[in-house]
């Protein structure tokens, strides 16, 4: 690893934040004066209602090339937000999109878990419900990794045998071995992805918000979940590292999973910038 050339990367990076994080999130909004200072990212606000304007004024053909048998109504939805996104991806010149995805749900009465899934396979970092920490987060780990990264949440942590279930509707279908697509899990509407990864090493990976601390660990994916009870996408992880932080000394909700061993090259770049 290069540290001064993904130093360089993260300084041309432009991340637009569109819309305020989602109230449940925990240690998601960083400082963005200090972030911008630390990695040279550039970040642009943008309000939620121009992503609703901009998909309901969505005219052009089918862009995804996301595609499955599901209900074509939704998947129109769907991409009407990914036409909407990627307005303001080239409007601003971004190269990374954060969005509070939720509102979409009422506004739209679909998801952008689909449009997400399609700009992280673009190697456009893209993160759902406005956590700017997991932005900031993915952007670093797909420089470290092979580009694909998975944004997801622990939904059941065993620190005694040192594993932990991980979900999330979005992930890019190019980090997938296969993939079919479903409802969004916590709405039972829109489209979300429901993907099945490779049993392998990888790294799992966040900063808090404080722009201080970091969580990173180094697992093997054991198996893929099948539970209607929780987000689409899951894995369950089985790490050589002590988990235990994440219940008593949490970074944040979302963490990054890439495949590959990659904690020493994390700590030794943070060491670099974390000063």
């Amino acid at each position: 690893m290069q540290i001064n050339k993904i130093k360089q990367e993260l300084k041309k990076q432009r991340f637009g934040i569109i819309g305020k994080p989602s109230d449940w999130l925990i240690s998601s909004i960083p400082d963005l004066k200090k972030a911008h200072s630390l990695f040279g990212i550039t970040f642009i606000n943008i309000k939620m209602d121009e992503v609703a304007s901009l998909a309901k004024k969505a005219k052009l053909p089918y862009q995804l090339k996301i595609k499955d048998k599901f209900n074509q109504k939704e998947l129109k939805k769907a991409d009407y937000i990914y036409q909407a996104l990627n307005v303001l991806v080239k409007k601003h010149k971004l190269t990374g999109l954060t969005t509070r995805c939720f509102d979409l749900l009422t506004s739209l009465k679909s998801t952008a878990c689909l449009a997400l899934a399609e700009f992280n396979n673009q190697k456009i970092i893209a993160t759902c419900e406005g956590d700017v920490t997991a932005m900031i987060s993915m952007k670093i780990a797909s420089l470290i990794g092979d580009g694909y990264t998975f944004q997801a949440n622990p939904s059941y942590i065993d620190v005694k045998n040192k594993k932990i279930i991980l979900a999330h509707c979005t992930i890019p279908t190019k980090m997938t071995i296969s993939y079919k697509l479903d409802t969004h899990f916590e709405s039972g509407i829109g489209v979300a992805i429901k993907g099945k990864l490779k049993t392998t090493d990888i790294t799992m990976f966040r900063l808090s918000s404080n722009l201080k601390d970091y969580f990173v660990a180094e697992g093997k994916i054991i198996k893929n979940g099948d539970n209607p009870q929780r987000c689409r996408t899951q894995i369950e992880v089985k790490f050589k590292d002590d988990i235990s932080s994440l219940l008593t000394n949490p970074c944040g909700n979302h963490h990054i999973i890439f495949y590959g061993k990659h904690k020493k090259e994390i700590q030794q770049l943070l060491a670099k910038i974390l000063v």
